[in-house]
């Protein structure tokens, strides 16, 4: 199993100093950047994030609240992995006027280079009965903005045949398929899911059918020279 490159890209600003002397003379130069990890990203995506109204995760939630990172990620059992440049955080915030909103959300960087590559968030939650699921692409350079990626530019093209075990059933039948993106902890991987919305899913719960047993997962992998996924087959 391939592991997942560690981080080097520096976070901007954080260029070291070194001061080197020889007699009386005194030179400062500037070593190495310091190695940028998942922590560090999201803490900095957390910061400059202002969620939008309808936005129900519950990371999001907790920023309304105007909780800063540390306090915030504490509150979602955070495992923050980064030796694998990977994160998870998975649990439950209130919901304005009652009720709960419960979700992990996954992240994992995926290098270009020792300065850059792309940041994967996955969401995966459920607010006042109903459940979604959202992927986001970022890419990061060093002294550059953070940059939303559209999938396209990242993922090759998916098609719902891609993702299903077979002819679609009943009540698949001329559904256009969503798709969420899952990093992996431990490789440079990513895994494709069929995602529907929730009136399909009922659709397909009331005959009987069950998603996750006609729809399968499609395997891709990292390419750091092109800074794109590609299909593992």
């Amino acid at each position: 199993m391939r592991q997942r490159r560690v981080v080097r890209a520096a976070a901007p600003g954080l260029i070291c100093l070194r001061l080197v002397c020889s007699g009386l003379a005194c030179l400062l130069l500037s070593a190495a950047p310091a190695p940028l990890t998942i922590t560090e990203v999201l803490r900095a995506q957390y910061a400059a994030w202002t969620p939008v109204v309808a936005d129900t995760t519950p990371l999001a939630l907790l920023k309304t609240l105007a909780l800063d990172w540390e306090a915030a990620s504490a509150q979602l059992s955070p495992l923050l992995d980064d030796a694998h440049a990977y994160a998870e955080f998975r649990g439950v915030s209130p919901l304005q006027g009652g009720g709960q909103s419960v979700g992990v959300l996954r992240a994992a960087l995926y290098l270009t280079s020792a300065q850059g590559g792309t940041l994967v968030l996955n969401d995966d939650w459920c607010a006042a009965g109903l459940c979604k699921a959202r992927s986001r692409f970022v890419l990061l350079a060093l002294g550059r903005t953070d940059l939303p990626l559209a999938e396209a530019r990242v993922v090759p093209r998916i098609l719902d045949r891609d993702l299903l075990n077979g002819p679609p059933p009943e009540c698949l039948k001329g559904v256009t398929l969503g798709v969420q993106y899952l990093p992996s902890r431990y490789d440079t991987g990513l895994t494709a899911m069929a995602t529907v919305s929730p009136q399909v899913r009922a659709g397909c719960e009331q005959i009987g059918t069950e998603l996750a047993l006609v729809t399968r997962p499609l395997r891709l992998n990292w390419n750091a020279a092109t800074g794109k996924f590609v299909r593992a087959w």
